[in-house]
């Protein structure tokens, strides 16, 4: 549910950053509709952390659960280093449609790591 409301979120924002200076005047709908839309996609891409850390932890038992834990740590970690350092040259490639449509194809790909209940 968080990959897919991440990636509609994204989509949106590559919609409006696409669309909204096409149409004239709607400026101010940009302004008023773009902070909403980065909320909904900031909390998204962050509610899963606590509810996949404790699943984490119960998956990996007790004899593992710090690796795991740190494991998971450190690859959350990595990808806030990389994001950021991604971000300009998406910028100079493609502008902001390009780094909200990469945001969205990073939520999605993200969707099939999630476990599946058996």
């Amino acid at each position: 549910m968080c990959s897919a409301l991440s990636a509609l979120a994204f989509v949106m924002l590559w919609v409006l950053v696409l669309a909204v200076p096409a149409m004239p005047g709607s400026q101010s709908l940009l302004i008023a509709v773009l902070p909403l839309v980065l909320v909904v996609a900031g909390i998204s891409v962050s509610a899963w952390h606590g509810v996949a850390y404790t699943e984490l932890a119960t998956l990996a038992g007790a004899g593992h659960v710090g690796t795991a834990l740190s494991l998971a740590n450190s690859f959350v970690f990595v990808g806030f280093f990389l994001v950021p350092v991604a971000i300009p040259g998406l910028l100079h490639l493609w502008s902001w449609p390009g780094v909200w449509l990469s945001a969205a194809a990073c939520a999605l790909v993200a969707w099939p790591i999630f476990l599946r209940r058996t």
